[in-house]
């Protein structure tokens, strides 16, 4: 299982509306084909918060071919989708995690 996160740095004055953003938009669009699921949004505790809020969105793939299919069909465009709406405002990176059993 490989787990896609992204940690997003929104700026203090548009965070509610990216969280929204998020939630109805993003989200949905995201797991709409199922190449992805089990969207997880959480907001980060540990980072300093100087101008901004920081989240981390993860969603499960079932393999790196499936999580580049997904990137190139849809991820692409809600990248595109994102910077138009929220500019320099919001700031993200992408880690890719592979699950280890225990």
């Amino acid at each position: 299982m490989i787990v896609y996160n992204t940690t997003y740095h929104a700026h203090k004055d548009i965070a509610t509306q990216f969280v929204v953003w998020l939630k109805t938009y993003y989200i949905p669009k995201a797991t709409a084909c199922n190449r992805i699921s089990g969207a997880r949004l959480t907001k980060v505790l540990n980072a300093e918060e100087s101008d901004g809020v920081n989240y981390s969105l993860q969603f499960n793939a079932t393999d790196l071919d499936t999580l580049r299919q997904w990137y190139e069909e849809v991820g692409d465009e809600l990248v595109v989708m994102m910077s138009k709406s929220f500019g320099q405002k919001v700031a993200g990176f992408s880690t890719l995690l592979e699950e280890i059993d225990i």
